[in-house]
């Protein structure tokens, strides 16, 4: 590695933590604006990407005890985002399904952030939105090795 890839990849993880830092900062306004915590706003995320899950998935996927997820749940319920439904296959199980028009009012409140996002973008080729997007992606798949990793360790 040259000395310049090396200054690089410090400024580099220095942006990266910055960016973090950040979005914890927006997302916490965003909930502060929805009145829902932190931490419920992001669940509600994970559930809206990757569809419905069990507490107990909730809580592999976040590292968060069970008794957390469950307070998260009957706040998110109690708010109308979510909505608990027998396994159709297993009637033990209780899915946690994210409520589509709750969802779509949170939008709203997204679309100065997508604006910007678009201008942004509009600033760039198709070949670099491939490689951001490329970027994007691995950094999803570290921030998730990571966070396991971290989470073996304690």
């Amino acid at each position: 590695m040259t000395k310049k890839q090396e200054e690089l990849g410090a400024a580099l993880t220095l942006a990266a933590q910055r960016t973090a830092t950040d979005a914890v900062m927006m997302h916490q306004a965003m909930a502060d604006r929805l009145g829902l915590h932190v931490t419920d706003l992001r669940c509600l995320n994970m559930l809206r990407l990757d569809g419905p899950a069990t507490a107990g998935e909730l809580a592999q996927r976040t590292g968060l005890t069970t008794g957390a997820i469950t307070r998260m749940i009957d706040r998110l319920l109690k708010a109308g985002f979510v909505r608990r439904e027998n396994d159709a296959r297993d009637r033990r199980r209780v899915i946690i399904t994210a409520v589509a028009e709750r969802i779509d009012e949170i939008a709203p409140h997204y679309e100065v952030l997508a604006s910007e996002f678009g201008k942004i973008s509009a600033g760039y080729t198709v070949e670099q939105l491939e490689w951001l997007l490329e970027v994007f992606n691995r950094l999803h798949e570290t921030s998730v090795r990571v966070t396991g990793l971290l989470r073996e360790r304690a």
